[in-house]
């Protein structure tokens, strides 16, 4: 993944962390995925996948508001993960 992509990750995640219950959660499956992906449409479905699996209501919340601001922020946003 470019740097450019990454900062924006985490300028996203730092700007949501208010309003997260499990913000290190977050952290950690944000640090995987980003180290497994290589561009950031890559980095969104691997990170949907998890959210899907995942059983706590809270921690899938927790996944879509981080989501929901990286779609805001992202100028380059691709139409099919939207």
């Amino acid at each position: 993944m470019r740097e450019a992509e990454a900062k924006l990750v985490w300028d996203t995640f730092f700007s949501v962390m208010p309003y997260l219950v499990y913000p290190q959660e977050l952290r950690g499956i944000l640090e995987r995925s980003l180290g497994e992906s290589a561009d950031i449409e890559a980095f969104v479905e691997e990170l949907r996948r998890g959210i899907s699996k995942e059983a706590d209501a809270t921690k899938k919340t927790d996944g879509q508001i981080f989501l929901n601001e990286l779609r805001r922020r992202s100028k380059k946003w691709p139409p099919s993960i939207n």
